[in-house]
């Protein structure tokens, strides 16, 4: 395991969660390319919540996504620094279904690396163009596994309940709680 500093295409590492049972735990991203100039880091963030760290590349669930793909910023301020856990060298972008992953942009729809004007209609619920922060990442994680978000939707800071928003200290003592679950863990081995 390295520390997620410089990622590849195919890279999957963890990301800190809690389940709905507040059960420290994680889910696991796959690394799927940085968008130029300025974009994010676009990743794919699988559905399988994980208590024990996979022996193998071959036992981690990639079947299901937890929600669609998003950008994020790979700056870990505040929360200690994920690890890769491991590496697939023969990973290709349409593993990820690379030509179907949407975003919005103001009158613009990204669409597998091209963009394209789009009305407003057309841009009604795609994934905006938000490049997330890392602890913004664990929590929607923890949202979406709550079930407060379903799998193809918008994380809406107003349609999420208060205990689940970005400005909730219940919230934030959640992400402290699985990120430093997962520090212990991850420090273990």
């Amino acid at each position: 395991m390295t520390n997620l500093t410089a990622p590849k295409p195919g890279d999957l590492f963890y990301i800190p969660a809690l389940n709905a049972n507040d059960e420290p735990g994680f889910v696991i991203a796959r690394y799927i390319e940085l968008i130029p100039p300025a974009l994010g880091h676009l990743i794919e963030v699988l559905a399988h919540f994980y208590t024990k760290i996979p022996a193998s590349i071959e036992e981690v669930d990639t079947s299901r996504r937890l929600f669609r793909p998003i950008f994020c910023s790979m700056r870990f301020s505040g929360i200690p620094r994920w690890k890769v856990l491991f590496s697939d060298p023969g990973y290709k972008k349409s593993d990820s279904h690379y030509d179907k992953i949407q975003f919005a942009f103001e009158r613009r729809i990204w669409m597998g690396g091209t963009s394209h004007p789009a009305t407003t209609e057309q841009l009604s619920g795609i994934e905006p163009s938000i490049c997330w922060r890392m602890d913004h990442v664990v929590f929607r994680v923890i949202a979406h596994l709550r079930g407060a978000i379903g799998e193809n939707e918008c994380m809406g800071h107003f349609d999420l309940p208060k205990d689940l928003r970005v400005d909730s200290n219940i919230a934030l003592d959640r992400v402290n709680k699985a990120t430093h679950s997962m520090q212990l863990l991850f420090k273990s081995k």
